[in-house]
């Protein structure tokens, strides 16, 4: 009966040991981006992913205890996959708009950008409705910014590449006339002519979020606290400073 009764409670210690463990360890986060934004996001030689949003992503889940990984993921789909539970978070300088908050929720913006045109140096242009509507417009698809140049720009000509690098290398080819993105995106340096920003720049979005399934409301709030945290004890600043995105 004593045998009985020991070996009971070396039972209940090994649940309670393994209990134990399980709380201890860090629940696991798979964030995804698009991996090719710099400087929010790009991917670098060796595969890893980089930039301000992973930065911001891993100073979040250190405060939140979460053990966090990197993905990336087209970005035209990247929504239905996050639906689909093939990652827990969008976390890629995603604009906040009404329409995409019909199908997730997001977190407090982590930023407002604003969009500017570009073009090939020496081919400027006045941006009106008139000029516009005789120019080829080039825009990623599935971004804020094409749904702003399809808004304001209906009945022009207009291509849609899949990714960013894509849509410059057709401006620099002469494929498009203008295209609408980011100015860090412009200077930066490649081959092929010079870039340059024309016209006043457009907010698109009510600012970038962090994306969160509908149901997933309580990791969206432990994010938004978080995001709070690194305003108020300077990450944010510093890692904006890092990545040079123009942003506030």
């Amino acid at each position: 009966m004593a045998l009985q009764f020991v070996k009971a409670l070396m039972a209940v210690a090994f649940i309670a040991s393994l209990s134990t463990a399980q709380a201890q360890a860090p629940r696991k986060l798979v964030i995804a981006n698009e991996g090719g934004f710099p400087p929010y996001n790009m991917t670098a030689a060796d595969g890893t992913v980089q930039g301000f949003d992973v930065d911001i992503g891993n100073a979040i889940c250190k405060l939140i205890k979460a053990q966090c990984s990197f993905v990336t993921n087209e970005w035209s789909g990247i929504i239905p996959a996050l639906l689909a539970k093939k990652f827990d978070v969008i976390l890629g300088a995603m604009g906040i708009t009404e329409e995409r908050k019909k199908r997730v929720i997001f977190s407090d913006p982590y930023g407002i950008t604003y969009s500017e045109y570009g073009v090939v140096a020496g081919k400027e242009f006045p941006i009106t409705p008139q000029t516009m509507a005789t120019k080829i417009i080039g825009i990623q698809q599935g971004t804020t910014n094409a749904a702003y140049i399809e808004k304001t720009y209906p009945g022009a000509q207009i291509r849609r590449y899949p990714s960013i690098d894509a849509l410059i290398s057709d401006l620099k080819a002469g494929r498009v006339d203008i295209v609408l993105g980011l100015e860090e995106k412009f200077a930066k340096e490649g081959d092929g002519p010079k870039l340059v920003t024309i016209g006043e720049g457009v907010q698109v979005s009510e600012g970038i979020g962090i994306a969160f399934r509908p149901q997933d409301t309580a990791l969206r709030d432990e994010f938004n606290a978080a995001l709070k945290t690194l305003r108020a004890n300077g990450t944010w600043a510093e890692l904006q400073k890092k990545w040079g995105p123009k942003i506030k």
